[in-house]
């Protein structure tokens, strides 16, 4: 079968639009409907977070399940699947009146988009597909759920000044069913092969040749290819692992706190939803950004910088007092924590482990990921409810991205098999 084009950019396409919708659950996008939620039917915002706690939980914890499964299978089953299934528990959501109804209907919604729309399968997807240019196709997958978080933002807003919260989410679930079923199950295919293809469109002997030197290096000798098991004995893995977690608390706490905490300091709704777009906008520009930078400069090295920026974002969050210094907190936060750190873990991953088992990989560091997004918005609630402002949580925070950038600074790339050490 000829195309014009290689065949994977379809893959990247589909995988961009899930992640593009699936934004309509994320920290980002619930934080426009933190306060509408709460106040129409009177729970405390800790409440309200509780259910992005259990459902970004619940996609972490089974994210090592299906990673495998995702490895054996592919998205052209999963993937569609999910669409299904969060488009019709959006739609639940619309009709939830109790905190029960809106808990059974959300934490599903949020766990199965943590895996299936946004995480383990998409990305498996793109490792199974990519190779030299699996950076770049990486980073464009990552920019969708930013680059859609600064559309849904906007689109919430409008929706629940108009018409109310519910509307949001029946119009979320529709667009769900209609455009991630649809050509998920027309076009995607697990992996080049299945096509008579290689990935990139290259053939094996002539991958060398398509990479920059440095990767070309580790390629001579061919791709690592490590099993899960294989993987979990290297300290580099847990590593990882652990800083992706304590950055995040922060990334979790503080993207689902935006809007309220803005509010809080006498900004705008208008000036807060625009900061949070601009905060969605910045990220999914920095997941390009930093992706075509991983192809020449050390993925590694890359995830310190986006983390110490991170943590300096932080620090002028505490002084945001007008509209220029949000939007400038917006900017930086995007770029650093929304825009930076997850697409370039998922980089070091696939460089340090190979494709072969990435599912299974990834799915091992998905529950700390997940996990640490979900207690970040509930530390946060609960900060708020206990002292009355966010500032103590943020001080947290701003500690928790130093340590998180110290972590990733140790990860090297691990040794086997005679694939030596490549930064």
């Amino acid at each position: 079968m000829q195309f014009p084009f290689f065949y994977g950019w379809i893959i990247v396409a589909i995988a961009m639009v899930a992640g593009f919708i699936s934004s309509g659950v994320s920290n980002v996008t619930m934080a426009v409907v933190l306060k509408p939620i709460s106040e129409d039917l009177g729970w405390s915002r800790s409440v309200t977070a509780a259910a992005i706690t259990l459902g970004s939980f619940g996609g972490g914890m089974l994210s090592p399940l299906f990673g495998p499964v995702a490895d054996r299978y592919g998205p052209r089953v999963l993937l569609p699947l999910g669409g299904v299934l969060v488009g019709l528990l959006s739609i639940g959501v619309s009709q939830s009146t109790a905190p029960w109804q809106f808990y059974a209907t959300f934490i599903p919604a949020r766990a199965l988009t943590e895996f299936l729309l946004c995480g383990v399968v998409p990305y498996t997807a793109i490792a199974n597909w990519f190779h030299a240019k699996r950076p770049r196709a990486m980073g464009l997958v990552a920019m969708s759920t930013p680059l859609g978080s600064a559309a849904t933002t906007l689109i919430f807003q409008f929706l629940v000044i108009h018409y109310g919260w519910r509307s949001a989410f029946l119009a979320l679930g529709w667009a769900f069913l209609i455009l991630v079923v649809v050509p998920a199950a027309i076009f995607l295919r697990r992996q080049p092969e299945d096509l008579g293809m290689y990935p990139d469109g290259v053939a094996p002997s002539l991958v060398a040749d398509a990479l920059p030197s440095a990767t070309a290096q580790s390629s001579s000798s061919g791709e690592p290819s490590w099993t899960r098991a294989q993987a979990m004995t290297t300290p580099a893995l847990w590593l990882l692992v652990a800083s992706v977690f304590l950055a995040s608390l922060g990334t979790g706490g503080i993207a689902f706190h935006t809007v309220a905490y803005f509010t809080d300091v006498k900004l705008s709704p208008a000036v807060a939803a625009g900061a949070l777009s601009v905060m969605a906008l910045s990220g999914a520009f920095g997941n390009g950004i930093w992706g075509a930078l991983a192809e020449r400069l050390s993925p590694r090295s890359l995830s310190v910088t986006t983390t110490v920026l991170s943590a300096a974002s932080v620090a002028l969050l505490m002084q945001v007092d007008s509209p220029l210094t949000a939007y400038l907190f917006g900017v930086l936060f995007g770029i650093s924590a929304r825009g930076g750190t997850a697409v370039l873990t998922q980089i070091l991953l696939a460089h340090y482990f190979g494709r072969r088992s990435f599912g299974a990989i990834s799915g091992v560091l998905e529950p700390f990921h997940k996990g640490g997004l979900g207690i970040g918005a509930l530390v946060a609630g609960i900060g708020f409810d206990w002292s009355g402002d966010y500032r103590k949580v943020l001080w947290v925070f701003f500690a928790t991205y130093l340590l998180s950038a110290l972590l990733v600074f140790f990860a090297r790339r691990p040794e086997r098999d005679g694939i030596g050490v490549m930064e």
